[in-house]
């Protein structure tokens, strides 16, 4: 299944876990922690933590079931 852009995650070749294998993986992972860096700077501690724990927990959840989406489990890389 390598390079055939079907699965944009992978078990990593050294080590224990799963990370990005292609462009799109690394493109999402990239995206969601863009998101996490810049979320406690647009709602600052004077707004509302409620919404901020929401926004948290949504964009946690897309992340999730994108990676477990595109996730290939077959073997090592």
């Amino acid at each position: 299944m390598k390079g055939d852009g079907k699965y944009w995650f992978g078990r990593k070749r050294f080590g224990i876990g799963y990370g990005p294998r292609t462009w799109q993986g690394w493109l999402a992972t990239l995206i969601y922690a863009l998101s996490m860096w810049t979320l406690p700077r647009v709602i600052t501690p004077a707004g509302d933590h409620v919404i901020r724990m929401v926004l948290i927990a949504v964009l946690t959840v897309v992340f999730l079931a994108v990676f477990f989406w595109k996730l290939d489990t077959s073997g090592p890389a």
